[in-house]
């Protein structure tokens, strides 16, 4: 059995891991485009903050040799699933495929010379641009342009962050929370922004804003070849002999709800599951709940499941210690989101 795998990342370095556990004798070949093995993404503000961007690869190219696992850093430039066949620098043959190509960075404006924060070799080209620069435009306040943010504020850059919503971090808080952890960072933050476009290291939104470098954390989009997404199953099942995992897949969730990745560990379990099925094993993904963390500017922050305005409930907020008196430690401010049943669906 010839098993071929495109794309390195969370999901397609997992897939040929538990591939090889799965089956010692089937013939398994890892494409990777970046040439860097299997690395931690949601590691690369330690990067832009000055962490060795060797630190954070967690499987080098020599590690699946070892595991006879043939790697090629390579492009895939065409998949034939009526051939079998992908084509990197030349046309192979697979029994099973294995797509996990993730995803590229979203830019829904008109932009020139800007980076990005989704592959090694962007944080460091930015690590590069840094030398020469003092000051930085963020668009997006999400969890990775925050984080860029403060990665970049740490390495002394002077940081403005546009967002479009009205609130901070909207995939993962409600804009009560949202409000509260604004308050507890120290950024430089411009909500309600409207990107138009960004020319010549200047943002055009409703008024200029300049600064040395522009970088635009705005979500991604999943990487596949007719531009849309890949439906799997909780096989990671997509079409025969094909399975699909990662950031380029869209699944259903714990709710019922349809969606895209986006989380390295939901990544990785679809991976694991990919892998296993395509050597010949049986496994499930069970429906995912969705959890986000991140710690900024030294407040720990977390979220899980539906958020108060997804669903028609109700919810309640706690601030307060959890800790016995004779304790030191810092407050905890918690919100809990139920149905009408009363069931807790978020937090």
């Amino acid at each position: 059995m010839r098993i071929v795998i495109v794309g390195c990342g969370a999901a397609g370095g997992t897939a040929a891991q538990f591939a090889r556990k799965t089956s010692r004798d089937a013939e398994i070949v890892l494409y990777d485009g970046e040439g860097y093995g299997q690395y931690a993404k949601c590691a690369l503000p330690f990067v832009l903050a000055g962490m060795r961007w060797e630190d954070i690869v967690e499987f080098p190219p020599a590690w699946f040799e070892r595991q006879r696992i043939t790697y090629k850093n390579e492009t895939v430039t065409s998949i034939d699933m009526k051939r079998n066949t992908v084509t990197g620098k030349e046309e192979e043959h697979y029994d099973v495929l294995i797509i996990a190509t993730g995803a590229m960075p979203a830019c829904p404006f008109e932009a020139e010379d800007v980076f990005f924060l989704r592959r090694l070799d962007d944080a460091l080209a930015l690590r590069e641009a840094m030398e020469r620069a003092q000051s930085v435009i963020v668009i997006g306040a999400g969890l990775v342009g925050l984080e860029a943010a403060e990665a970049l504020m740490h390495e002394g850059m002077e940081v403005t962050v546009l967002e479009y919503m009205p609130h901070i971090l909207p995939a993962m808080f409600d804009r009560d929370m949202a409000e509260y952890a604004m308050k507890q960072i120290d950024m430089k933050v411009v909500l309600n922004c409207k990107v138009e476009k960004v020319a010549h290291n200047t943002v055009y939104a409703g008024e200029k804003y300049r600064a040395d470098m522009v970088m635009v954390a705005a979500g991604n989009v999943p990487h596949v070849p007719d531009g849309g997404v890949m439906s799997v199953d909780a096989r990671c099942h997509a079409h025969d002999n094909v399975y699909a995992a990662g950031d380029c897949t869209k699944i259903k969730d714990f709710f019922g709800r349809d969606i895209t990745v986006g989380l390295g560990t939901i990544a990785a379990r679809q991976g694991r599951v990919a892998g296993i099925n395509a050597a010949g094993g049986n496994d499930a993904l069970l429906p995912p709940v969705l959890s986000k963390t991140t710690k900024l500017c030294g407040v720990e922050m977390a979220s899980v499941g539906l958020l108060g305005h997804e669903i028609d409930g109700v919810s309640g907020r706690y601030a307060g210690s959890d800790l016995p008196d004779y304790m030191n430690g810092d407050d905890l401010v918690v919100k809990v989101i139920a149905n009408k049943k009363g069931i807790l669906v978020g937090g």
